[in-house]
């Protein structure tokens, strides 16, 4: 691939390749710590919105929509962080 070809690529993504492994890798972490931690933030957050960003909860709230002002306000992504209401209930609901 041409270099001219790899910065179309690169424009059309919105990202270099770097900055989207380097995103791809703060979701993988992100995703872990969901998964192997569900019960403990069943315990820690019940009935709350939470946000995980980069292998760490990074804010909580009881409404969705103050979860991603908090983001916001702290410096997260919104769009690149992983929201999850903790549902005591066993329903899942996954953004």
């Amino acid at each position: 691939m041409t270099r001219a070809a790899k910065k179309k690529l690169a424009d059309q993504l919105g990202a270099t390749p770097r900055e989207i492994a380097r995103e791809l890798r703060a979701f993988s972490r992100a995703a872990r710590v969901l998964s192997a931690n569900h019960p403990r933030l069943i315990d820690s957050h019940p009935r709350e919105w939470v946000g995980i960003y980069d292998g760490r909860v990074c804010a909580s709230a009881k409404s969705f929509k103050l979860l991603v002002s908090m983001l916001k306000r702290q410096g997260y992504p919104p769009e690149n962080t992983i929201i999850r209401y903790i549902d005591t209930s066993g329903r899942k609901m996954i953004l």
